[in-house]
């Protein structure tokens, strides 16, 4: 994966594009499909935004 909002469109591995981008969901990606780089989005990588409290999962019930 190529992310084109980073600083240099740095090449990522899978696990390492969804790491760098816990905090930065809104970069748009490429990936190499063998031939080129073509439009791809950070849930094909696997982030998952959660709308807790500090991008945490909600466990349980608040009161």
């Amino acid at each position: 994966f190529k992310c084109q909002d980073c600083l240099g469109e740095p090449l990522y591995c899978t696990g390492c594009c969804r790491s760098q981008h816990h905090c930065n969901p809104f970069h748009w990606i490429s990936q190499w499909n063998g031939q080129f780089f073509e439009q791809s989005c950070l849930a094909h990588v696997g982030l998952v935004i959660y709308l807790g409290h500090d991008g945490k999962p909600v466990s349980g019930s608040h009161g």
